[in-house]
């Protein structure tokens, strides 16, 4: 036993040391050690996005219904004991509970398969294998579609109903990941109970639940000592923990952690490594027909893990947008476009006119529309001006800077382009302090926002344009204007921000003055005293509104109005999403050695990324 102990204390000990090495010492932590780990890390979180999606997935799942003794009926009515998805139809059976046996029955004359075999009359379903909270072997397929699998959970029989074609699973986008912190690897050691001990705790539903929990893991975080309960599933250790980031940017209700199980006996002591990187959301995230176990009182850590699977939803996000720029108008406010064409030219390739249409009740934006000769249900762009005061008069031509000729350069390649003028801009004029004062709008942001939503209801509304193909693009402000409108409205599927944003901690050394305007945000003013640190939201939370959507960033190195470095720190929070959920297609960044300009190279590169995502 002391040498047993010792061997375990060595462990540990190389274990840790290896551990610090990789955290602290930049020589180790910038070099292959940690690049390998973290690589490995990122193709693990991919498997387990994919392992989501797959047809016995918790996306699947379109039930879960506990049987009760005696005759339980299958199909697809109301009153049914085991209810199928409405695509279903038809479909029939019986299941009948004889205390220690399960059957099934056919009714219907559908197919109906177990291990391939088809099923005609009663077939018994294997529960001697079924422990207190076990999945049964034997699935009943039917149709070669719809999975039937027979599940205990604290001691009751249920079935759980699968759909690999289910809305939920086709159409789901992907997980979300922190970019792998190597400071969340941490070396920890475990030690294994002389028996499995139950822990009293709840499920996602609040039913009262008991947890076989086989040990406890202790490690330590800034000099403290913490200690979790783990459970034992399979050959792994299996933590179910909650951390103060729970509700903020991690799943509510906690998250999952598996780790290998050491190689130790009954009472002894064992070296593990609690990597968070791999913490992930529970099936609760993903499925209401689940019933995940909570963590037990002795698992809530007192500091925050953002690190593993993240979890906000683009509505949460929308909403911490919200608090600084304003709620996005009602419907309400919707009045017909009443589009007015005010001149018309042919021009080499296509139609410039100039129109104005309504946004809402006596307040009429200027616009420039260009169509290509022989356009019918074509891709369509949304072209945003910079700051600059003739406005929508850039971007079709009319400036002196070819760099910033987006609607131009578009239409000739195809795409009907319209250019609006922000407000204040061109032959815009706007009041943004009336606008407040009524109660209308919080923020100049919020209020071309709803601009451009209308502008893209004008778009849907033109016969030469597919509303399913529209995009947005713009430069310095009609960059973040691109962005901000694309967050809020998913109507466009690709957007590109050329010197539009950065981190707002990297915005002039923090000092979010340039942002107070009433054309901007004056909140960032009024409420968050021009504080990074107290700012709800950051651009990583509006390019994830945007997620999975495809989004192109052109941030030059010497941009003096954003700081390269911090647009950086925002593609590193978002980028490993799409390569995760396998779109790394759909976002791409790059930063040409240039200033606040629009380089040639990089414009001819969004314009290939348009077309590669809307043609």
């Amino acid at each position: 036993m002391i040498r047993n102990d010792v061997c375990s204390f060595c462990k540990a000990l190389v274990l840790a040391i290896v551990t610090l090495l990789t955290v602290s010492c930049p020589a180790i932590g910038q070099g292959s050690l940690a690049s390998d780990a973290s690589t490995e890390t990122m193709q693990w979180q991919i498997a387990n996005s994919q392992k989501l999606k797959s047809p016995n997935g918790w996306l699947a799942l379109t039930g879960h219904f506990w049987l009760r003794d005696g005759a339980c009926s299958v199909d697809t009515s109301e009153s049914a004991i085991v209810r199928l998805p409405e695509t279903a139809a038809g479909v029939e059976a019986e299941i009948r509970v004889n205390g220690v046996s399960v059957e099934f029955r056919p009714v219907s004359k559908h197919r109906f398969t177990l291990k391939d075999q088809e099923v005609h009359g009663v077939q018994l379903l294997r529960i001697d294998t079924l422990k207190k909270n076990a999945d049964s072997e034997d699935v009943i397929q039917i149709e070669n579609r719809f999975l039937l699998q027979l599940v205990r959970r604290s001691g009751r029989l249920a079935i759980r109903v699968r759909d690999p074609q289910s809305s939920e699973l086709v159409h789901f986008p992907g997980k979300t990941w922190f970019p792998v912190d190597p400071s969340f690897r941490i070396a920890a050691q475990f030690h294994r109970w002389p028996e499995a001990t139950e822990t009293s705790s709840t499920n996602i539903r609040g039913e009262a639940i008991q947890l076989d929990m086989v040990g406890e893991v202790k490690f330590q975080w800034e000099g403290v000592e913490h200690t979790l309960l783990a459970q034992q599933e399979g050959d792994e250790l299996f933590i179910v923990f909650k951390d103060p980031s729970n509700g903020n940017d991690t799943y509510g209700p906690g998250r999952f952690l598996n780790v290998p199980m050491p190689n130790v006996k009954p009472g002894e002591f064992g070296a593990i490594v609690l990597d968070f990187n791999r913490a992930y959301n529970p099936p609760c995230a993903f499925s209401i027909h689940t019933l995940c176990p909570l963590a037990p009182a002795k698992n809530r850590l007192p500091f925050s893990i953002r690190a593993g699977e993240s979890y906000l939803p683009r509505e949460k996000r929308l909403e911490k947008i919200e608090r600084v720029m304003g709620s996005v108008p009602s419907y309400k406010r919707l009045v017909p476009l009443s589009v007015q064409e005010l001149s018309r030219e042919k021009l080499d390739g296509y139609d410039r006119m100039k129109i104005s249409f309504a946004a809402e009740q006596n307040d009429r934006v200027p616009a420039w529309l260009l169509i290509p000769h022989g356009a019918s249900k074509s891709p369509a762009m949304l072209c945003l001006h910079q700051t600059i005061h003739i406005g929508k008069d850039e971007p079709i031509g009319l400036g002196q800077q070819e760099s910033k000729r987006q609607a131009l350069h578009l239409v000739k390649r195809g795409y009907v382009c319209l250019a609006p003028d922000y407000p204040s801009f061109g032959e815009y004029p706007f009041d943004f302090d009336a606008a407040f004062a009524k109660g209308d709008y919080a923020s100049g942001s919020m209020k071309a926002i709803w601009n451009n939503m209308r502008a893209i209801d004008l778009l849907c509304s033109l016969p030469e344009v597919d509303c399913e193909r529209i995009g947005a693009i713009g430069h310095s402000l009609g960059g973040h204007n691109s962005l901000f409108t694309a967050a809020f409205d998913p109507r466009v599927k690709v957007v590109v921000s050329s010197c539009g944003f950065c981190s707002f901690h990297r915005y002039y050394g923090g000092n979010l003055k340039g942002w107070t305007s009433s054309r901007y945000m004056p909140r960032i003013a009024s409420e968050y005293e021009n504080d990074p640190k107290k700012m709800p939201f950051d651009f990583d939370d509006v390019l994830l509104s945007i997620f999975p959507r495809a989004v192109f960033v052109m941030a030059p190195q010497k941009d003096s109005n954003f700081d390269v470095t911090g647009v950086q720190q925002i593609v590193k929070a978002v980028e490993p999403m799409y390569k995760n959920a396998e779109y790394s297609d759909r976002f791409s960044a790059v930063y040409p050695d240039a200033g606040h300009e629009w380089p040639e190279l990089e414009r001819t590169a969004a314009y290939e990324f348009i077309d590669k995502h809307l043609k």
